[in-house]
């Protein structure tokens, strides 16, 4: 009788543990995942052994395009010929480039002389153009170049040195008439000073005279209106027409 006593306490012992929780542990839901992404990965694998590459790509821009990531990769070529390519330039174009140069080359030496209020270029279909202030290079009714001249014509030979285009140096003059012993006319003095400009590119500089021209043009081509003293001062100038077109000439 005891010992059923003792059977019944125990098995009231062992009854007394806590119930199981109903379903698998939880690491397991963890190694399942594992395990499945494994083989995702083995199959895909697989898939790319036999996939066709084009269709790979694609697949892969498609990817890429919805994660919105953008990869430059350089394309797939054939080499052709191993000869340099040259655009050859004809000679018009060429000569244009030159004038282009030519006109900087210019600029950058008024800029040295401190002459852009004496000075103003222009570069266009027909060649380069120098223009400056009469007053920079003669006194009133003179065709005597000033020495502070004499220095930037120096720096203008180096130039018509490196170049072989024909150079056309123009004189103008106000409205204002003139008349003396040397000048009877506006004519004869805006002549006399492109000459006298031309005469020292010769005499000083051995410039070739076959390049030069002298013109005068008296007060026929204004700048500006001859109404104010300070636009018939602009009008007093010379001009160094570099041409481009040399057949012509």
């Amino acid at each position: 009788m005891a010992e059923e006593q003792n059977d019944i306490q125990e098995e009231s012992e062992e009854c007394d543990c806590p119930p199981c929780e109903a379903g698998a542990p939880a690491w397991m839901a963890t190694f399942a995942d594992l395990a499945t992404l494994l083989m995702t990965f083995f199959v895909l694998l697989l898939s790319f052994a036999n996939m066709d590459v084009v269709k790979f790509r694609q697949m892969a821009g498609s990817v890429k395009d919805a994660f919105g990531t953008q990869v430059e990769t350089p394309g797939v070529y054939e080499e052709r010929s191993d000869t340099m390519v040259t655009v050859q330039l004809s000679e018009e174009e060429d000569r244009t480039i030159d004038m282009m140069q030519m006109g900087e080359r210019i600029r950058k030496t008024v800029e040295e002389q401190e002459l852009e209020d004496k000075t103003e270029i222009k570069v266009n279909e027909d060649g380069v153009t120098l223009t400056v202030d009469g007053t920079f290079m003669f006194d009133g009714g003179s065709a005597k170049l000033k020495p502070e001249f004499e220095n930037f014509l120096g720096e203008i030979a180096k130039l018509i040195e490196e170049h072989d285009y024909p150079l056309a140096i123009e004189g103008h003059s106000d409205n204002i008439p003139i008349k003396s012993t040397l000048y009877p006319s506006n004519w004869e003095l805006s002549s006399a000073r492109a000459t006298a400009v031309l005469r020292h590119l010769i005499d000083r500089y051995k410039i070739p005279a076959k390049r030069l021209m002298a013109v005068g043009y008296s007060d026929t081509r204004p700048l500006v209106a001859n109404d104010t003293p300070e636009n018939r001062a602009k009008n007093r100038r010379v001009e160094f027409h570099f041409k481009k077109d040399a057949e012509k000439e």
